[in-house]
């Protein structure tokens, strides 16, 4: 389908279920970074930094998820990955399995980006 074509065609309800959850992921992201700030042992701190650069690298690819293109879905599936990765490595620091509740939300993402719909209103098969 031709780029313009898509670009006007609405928005399906995947994508926007997907992109609804990767700002709530984000946020969640930032606000525990933020929480997490205060500690005063340096590998926490440097987790809590990425955090919060990785939360606001995703609510900048929530954003790009409202347009068809390749490069929006594939930048917010590594991000989904890279916020997995962020809670596990929380987990692991602070030993919380409050703080693995946290992988809920990108592995939703993942699954609805990878799904048919979503795929076919990003161009790709």
């Amino acid at each position: 389908m031709p780029d313009g074509l898509r670009a006007n065609s609405k928005k399906p309800a995947v994508v926007a279920f997907a992109q609804i959850l990767l700002y709530f992921a984000a946020v969640m992201n930032l606000v525990n970074g933020i929480y997490s700030f205060g500690n005063e042992e340096v590998l926490k701190k440097a987790l809590a930094v990425a955090m919060i650069i990785f939360g606001a690298a995703a609510i900048w690819a929530a954003t790009r998820l409202a347009h068809p293109a390749v490069s929006g879905r594939k930048t917010a599936i590594g991000l989904s990955w890279v916020l997995i990765a962020l809670r596990l490595i929380e987990f692991a620091v602070w030993h919380n399995l409050g703080f693995l509740l946290g992988l809920i939300l990108p592995l939703i993402v993942l699954w609805r980006l990878n799904s048919d719909e979503a795929k076919a209103w990003y161009g790709q098969n």
